[in-house]
């Protein structure tokens, strides 16, 4: 089974429209999805807006978060501690820092990142993946 990592930009596409993104996270098969365990409460933060811009009531968001983190393993701090330090030197020097995690986690599963924000591609040695990348796997 491939193991891509999902950045938060994937998971919160996913709320607003039931399209690409969502369909792929929900029905892709071969592959385990991965993200930090605190994804669920950074997702979260994005519900009212979501819910407001896509004029759904903050129940039905809630529901598809959490349709959506079900098809993620939600990795704890303990599987890629060991790969915090490694990850900082590359978060800080492609102007990453807030990816700090995602970056460790990628080099702990020793896989790539499925992504909507550009950050990611200034850190060497991660490899990105578009939506169109992960439905073609």
């Amino acid at each position: 089974m491939r193991s891509i990592v999902v950045d938060a930009s994937v998971l919160v596409a996913g709320l607003f429209k039931d399209g690409r993104v969502r369909d792929t996270l929900l029905n892709a098969d071969g592959v385990t999805f991965s993200a930090p365990l605190y994804l669920k409460a950074e997702a979260a933060k994005h519900i009212p807006r979501v819910a407001a811009r896509a004029k759904l009531p903050q129940p039905t968001v809630e529901a598809i978060l959490n349709d959506l983190l079900g098809a993620i393993d939600l990795v704890p701090p303990a599987v890629y501690s060991a790969f915090l330090s490694p990850a900082r030197r590359l978060a800080h020097a492609a102007d990453a820092v807030d990816d700090t995690e995602y970056i460790a986690i990628c080099l702990a599963l020793e896989s790539p990142i499925w992504t909507l924000d550009k950050d990611f591609a200034r850190v060497p040695g991660i490899r990105t993946l578009s939506t169109k990348d992960v439905q073609e796997l």
